[in-house]
């Protein structure tokens, strides 16, 4: 039996790289490939999902708003403790002070019933102040 050169070592240890850098490139394209095409859940799917699951409230679209309806991220309504809650969930917390602004446009009295947190704007049906309990509930929720 004879042994191999070391010119015949460094060519199959060569290969070898070789072969691991390909795996390696096609490995890291393939991973690119795949964050490039699967996005995450939205902040509307989780924020859905939380109260459904989690809090146990009976969400629907909010389809009768029609500044909630702009909202570039979604928008839903639910009720808290027999308070309904219309939330709108904006892209960015300028486009939620926009949404906030239009409904402060409207001339109905909601200063105590509009929360803006971060880019979610949270409209309350009754006409006082929502309890921290019904504030928790929905921040407990909260998705950017």
């Amino acid at each position: 039996m004879t042994e191999p050169r070391p010119a015949e070592e460094w060519r199959y240890v060569s290969v070898a790289l070789a072969v691991v850098g390909v795996l390696a490139v096609a490995q890291v394209a393939g991973w690119l490939v795949y964050r490039s095409v699967h996005h995450g859940p939205t902040a509307l799917e989780l924020t859905e999902k939380c109260l459904r699951r989690e809090k146990l409230l009976a969400v629907d679209a909010a389809r009768n708003d029609p500044i909630a309806r702009t909202a570039r991220g979604g928008a839903l309504v639910t009720r808290v403790e027999d308070n309904g809650v219309q939330v709108a969930i904006a892209r960015t917390e300028e486009e939620a002070k926009r949404l906030a602004a239009a409904y402060l446009a409207t001339g109905r009295k909601i200063e105590l019933r509009l929360d803006v947190r971060g880019n979610v704007v949270y409209v309350w049906e009754a006409p006082r102040e929502p309890s921290p309990t019904q504030r928790q509930t929905m921040y407990d929720c909260w998705y950017e």
